[in-house]
């Protein structure tokens, strides 16, 4: 078990490495953008990046599925998936914020095992075995404690992103905290289990949003489920909750479980 967890960590470091590389080649540059069928964008930097991801993970684990936002999907009822976002905060790549993350998680009979986020232009790397370790740039890290949930920091990618009832569940949240922060994607999962962050909510994700961070947060000892306390799997319904600390999660979930 542990050398298929250090092959698997080789291989997610090799991705990041080479789709790093493509990255930061079309980074603040003049590149081509079209828009997908749910209008999002989508640039040449997305599409190379997770080509070579796909193309690497083909060669080094053709026994692992994969999930990729760009190219599709194949194999997912094999034990082990790969779950691949190549620029998550395509906005911000493009808008030449460096504030957005590869993220390539790994699940295990549908369970989050292995998370990798990786910023290739300010050089950081987050590495998670689900409830068991997370690193930073190869150092390990632990989300923060918190005594109450007034002034925690909070963040959500956009506001935009809840609406209807969710929106009452966002704002019943925030109306406890006080404040939330938007614009940094899955940047914030990552200072989240650096202890930088407290809070993170979300509505509206995909899997390949939420699985990699699934594992770098539990693996730094945070809580990260869906809104109704569930763990996160390929069926979730993209309505996230993640706490440094459990405790937090705990008290968060019982505001939401009121308005829903």
């Amino acid at each position: 078990m542990k050398n298929l967890e250090n092959k698997y960590i080789k291989l997610a470091n090799e991705c990041a490495d080479v789709s790093g590389k493509i990255i930061k080649k079309y980074f603040r540059k003049n590149i081509k953008i079209r828009f997908k069928a749910d209008n999002t964008p989508v640039t040449t930097a997305d599409k190379e990046a997770e080509e070579k991801i796909r193309d690497l993970i083909l060669k080094k684990a053709p026994e692992c599925g994969f999930f990729g936002e760009e190219t599709g999907e194949f194999n997912l009822n094999n034990e082990y998936v790969w779950v691949v976002d190549p620029i998550d905060g395509t906005k911000s790549f493009m808008g030449g914020s460096p504030l957005f993350g590869t993220l390539m998680g790994l699940m295990k009979n549908n369970t989050p095992y292995l998370g990798v986020l990786n910023q290739p232009i300010l050089k950081e790397r987050w590495i998670g075995i689900a409830n068991k370790e997370t690193k930073y740039n190869n150092m390990k890290v632990r989300t923060k404690k918190a005594k109450k949930l007034k002034g925690l920091k909070m963040y959500a990618t956009s506001p935009m992103m809840f609406k209807g009832k969710n929106q009452r569940v966002y704002k019943s949240v925030r109306s406890k905290i006080n404040e939330c922060l938007f614009g940094m994607d899955s940047y914030s999962h990552g200072l989240l289990s650096s202890g930088f962050v407290d809070v993170v909510i979300e509505a509206n994700l995909k899997p390949y949003d939420y699985i990699a961070s699934a594992a770098v947060i539990s693996g730094a000892g945070g809580k990260i489920t869906d809104w109704n306390g569930d763990n996160l799997n390929l069926e979730s319904d993209g309505r996230i909750l993640a706490a440094g600390d459990p405790k937090i999660h705990k008290q968060l979930l019982k505001i939401i479980q009121k308005v829903k």
